[in-house]
Order: C-alpha cells, then structure tokens, then sequence
C-alpha cells in the first residue's frame, strides 16, 4: 500500500513564491531578526481512498513556532538574496484528529522555511513549507484498532504547506491561511494510506531581537560539481502476515549550477530489492538470491533548491533494468540534503511511483 502526497502542489508552491521573491530589493526586510508565534488549525481529515472514509472528521491543532529572520545584503550575494524576507524555523504541532478511539491525537516537530512577497508596506503573502516527524497515539492494530486502515506505525513523516495574509502591527504579526498536513510513514510499516488534513490557520508572532549582520554558511556549498551517496530503507509488505525487507541504494549525480540557490541534477541509481523475488514467490528462499534478481539500474534527472544549508530535492527516474514488472517504468523522489560540513551531508527521501510510496530512505554524501 501507499500513501499520496501532494508534491506537485508542494514544488509549484515553492515555485511560484521563489519566482516571486526574486523581485524584491535589499533592505526591505523586517528589522526584527527572530519571531515566536501561536497558531490555531481549524480543519478536516479526508480520506484518498474508500476503505479509510470512515476516518473522515473535524480537527484542530494548536501550533507553536520559532523563527528566524535572514536578510539579504546589497553589498554581498548570498543564497538569502535570491528570497523575499526568507525565514527559518520549527514548529511544535498538536493536532487531534476527530476520532478519539480510532485515529486519536499527533505530536509533530516540523522544520520549516517561509518566504513572501509584500502587498502593502505592512502586509504580506507569506509562503511555508516544512517536513518533520509525528507521532501519533493511534495506528491499525489487528486486535485493538483493526478499523484504523491508514497508518501502521506511531512514528510517521509529517509535510506542511501553508500560504497566510500577514500583517505587521509594530512587533505583532498577525495571520489568516489555508493549507494542509500530511503524515504517512512511506511503507516502513503497514497499512500506509496516510492522513491528509487540510485547515485554515490563524495567528499572530511576535517579532524581537535586533539584527546582526550574517555569515551565510550556505555561500560555501556552491562550487562542487558530483555527489555520492549511499542509503539505507526499511519497508514491509502485506497487512496480514508482515513481511520485513532491507534496501540498500547507491547514486551518483553531476550538478549543474543555475545559481546560488538551484542545481540540475542528472546521475544514475542502484537499488538491491529482495521484494521483486517475494512479490513473484513468496515460499521462495530471499537467501542467496543472485544480483540480477533483486537489483534495480536507474536513471534520473532532478533539480535541487538551496536554504542555508540545507537542499530541497526532487527527481524524475526510468528503469534501465528491474528484476520484475511489480514496479511501473519510472519513479520519483522528494527529499532533503542536509550539509553537516561543505562535503559531508546527510540523506533522506522518500522514493515514489506515480504518488505512490515505495520507501523512505536514509544515507550519508559526499560532494566533489
């Protein structure tokens, strides 16, 4: 099974504020270089699928916020010029999910980025987007909870995006928004449906702290033209006798430097995947398998966007050989690279087929 993602209305969000960023002049930036905030999630739980409508209910969050402000120098280029007031940060997120005994309560810490465009002097479209991990109190269990058919697991990915009206009473930020929530744990445990709760949000920040000129890490990151990786996934199939598999993935990427802020990827995937072998067999031994049944040869071509230092990924792949027809010809990617040194950063991503969840993905890179 599968959960549906909304990456497609992520990446044309991103877009669309980026694009609109671009425009915007030095200076023009709030004075203030932190903010922390409250912020109130009316919304509803709908279900992608027949079999988990009778998930479908009213919610609401509450939602703590932390972020800060980095401004764009006109004396110096950094990746935060290429934003509109771009703001980094980390919520704390309480959602209860309408139904008390069946899909209960979550507790997320999402990492986010903002960005804008102004309207007015004191009034702004602000643009979030976020991934983090929830937990949630309630997931299937075959004796207790069997009616909860969308998520196997407590712990599960959680993908926010919210555009909001603000405006600025001196210090006080106050906001109005639609957006939506997602969590799903990507097959590492089953049923893996997913919840999807779209809300409106309603808030206000509080701006202090006066600003202090920068030393963006980030204009480090832009001179490098490979990256290597190697990853790790943990997935299961089948609801009613779980079966465990372990992933092992390698690729290769050149780069191809738009800016400071976005690259063009192009490079090459080796997946070994013993669930090509089970989904034809499943009496078959997965021991001793040899390297042309479990092993998958890709190629893809994807982009990279830049925040500090961390780059928002997304890929498009084709199959060059695959050991079965269980998966379609193609596959795509979403995910993160996080920068622990100008060479070293860590991996994470979750591999998809036209939306839906083949694994999460975790590893560790090396840029030349």
């Amino acid at each position: 099974m599968g959960a549906r993602r909304p990456t497609a209305f992520i990446i044309l969000l991103l877009c669309f504020a980026t694009a609109n960023a671009q425009h915007g002049k030095p200076g023009s930036e709030s004075r203030y270089k932190y903010d922390v905030g409250f912020n109130f999630h009316p919304g509803f739980l709908i279900a992608h699928r027949d079999d988990a409508r009778n998930l479908e209910a009213h919610t609401y969050g509450f939602e703590l916020q932390f972020t800060r402000q980095y401004r764009r120098e006109a004396s110096k280029l950094t990746w935060a010029s290429h934003y509109n007031a771009p703001r980094v940060g980390v919520n704390f997120l309480y959602m209860n999910l309408g139904r008390p005994g069946l899909t209960g309560e979550v507790y997320a810490l999402i990492p986010n980025f903002e960005t804008s465009f102004k309207i007015y002097k004191k009034s702004e479209i602000r643009f979030r987007l976020g991934a983090g991990l929830g937990f949630l109190t309630h997931k299937f269990d075959p004796w207790e909870n069997r009616h909860n058919l969308a998520i196997g697991s407590h712990v599960n990915g959680a993908m926010q995006t919210f555009v909001s009206y603000n405006h600025e009473f001196g210090p006080l930020r106050v906001k109005v928004g639609v957006g939506a929530t997602h969590f799903s744990n990507g097959s590492f445990r089953v049923p893996n449906l997913g919840v999807n709760m779209p809300s409106f949000i309603l808030g206000a920040n509080y701006a202090f702290g006066t600003y202090a000129k920068d030393h963006d890490t980030g204009d480090t990151l832009t001179d490098y033209k490979f990256q290597f990786v190697g990853s790790y996934a943990f997935k299961e199939l089948y609801l009613a006798d779980p079966h465990e598999f372990h992933i092992i993935g390698i690729n290769g990427a050149r780069i191809f430097r738009r800016n400071m802020i976005t690259d063009w990827r192009l490079g090459a995937d080796m997946f070994f995947d013993k669930t090509h072998q089970f989904l034809k067999d499943p009496d078959k031994s997965r021991k001793g398998l040899r390297p042309w049944e479990m092993t998958e040869v890709g190629v893809f071509g994807g982009h990279q966007w830049q925040i500090n230092r961390v780059h928002l990924l997304t890929d498009v792949g084709f199959y060059l050989y695959k050991p079965s027809s269980n998966k379609f010809f193609t596959y795509q990617r979403i995910g993160f690279l996080i920068h622990v040194t100008d060479r070293v950063f860590l991996y994470t991503t979750l591999k998809t087929h036209f939306g839906v969840a083949d694994f999460f993905d975790w590893g560790i890179g090396y840029r030349l």
